[in-house]
């Protein structure tokens, strides 16, 4: 070789980034080579350090991390503080796998109480147990069930019910 000879590398998948492990010493670029020793799997085409990560098991982008938070496929997550599988549209995290302590799920509609939830049994409770929008709703779990009394006598009619969670007028 040349005492003025390049190092220059092969790129065996031709995406412009070289193999370290394949170093090759000539005045002027051979075919199929390239001046940077940069890609970490000269096999893959799609990595280099310019590639996009990705949710794959594989470092993509050749920085050592493999399937990083930012990948651009990853899922989004929402915090499960109160562990009932629904979480908190407001604490969110992107990552390739679920993290502990959050769920896919983003419809938890007070995520410090485990006892409410989308679907959750109501009770009247003065709160949205099951995150319906609607708080002690007449068909809540310990609605009770009053008679209308039309004569203000005291006594109601058997005939005539309303089940409410507080009297009804």
């Amino acid at each position: 070789a040349s005492v003025d000879a390049l190092t220059f590398y092969e790129d065996a998948d031709s995406d412009g980034f070289g193999d370290p492990a394949s170093p090759v010493l000539s005045c002027s670029a051979p075919v199929g080579t390239v001046s940077n020793d940069d890609d970490c799997d000269d096999a893959l085409e799609g990595v280099h350090p310019d590639a996009a990560e990705t949710c794959n098991s594989i470092d993509d982008d050749c920085d050592g991390d493999i399937d990083e938070d930012d990948a651009v496929d990853a899922d989004t997550w929402f915090a499960d503080a109160d562990d009932d599988t629904f979480g908190d549209a407001g604490v969110v995290t992107s990552s390739c796998s679920m993290p502990d302590g959050y769920v896919a799920d983003d419809t938890d509609c007070d995520d410090t109480e485990e006892s409410t939830y989308p679907g959750a049994p109501e009770y009247c409770d003065g709160v949205d147990n099951n995150c319906d929008g609607a708080v002690d709703e007449d068909a809540s779990v310990d609605a009770q069930t009053f008679f209308q009394d039309a004569d203000g006598d005291g006594f109601g009619n058997s005939d005539v019910t309303a089940v409410a969670c507080s009297v009804p007028p």
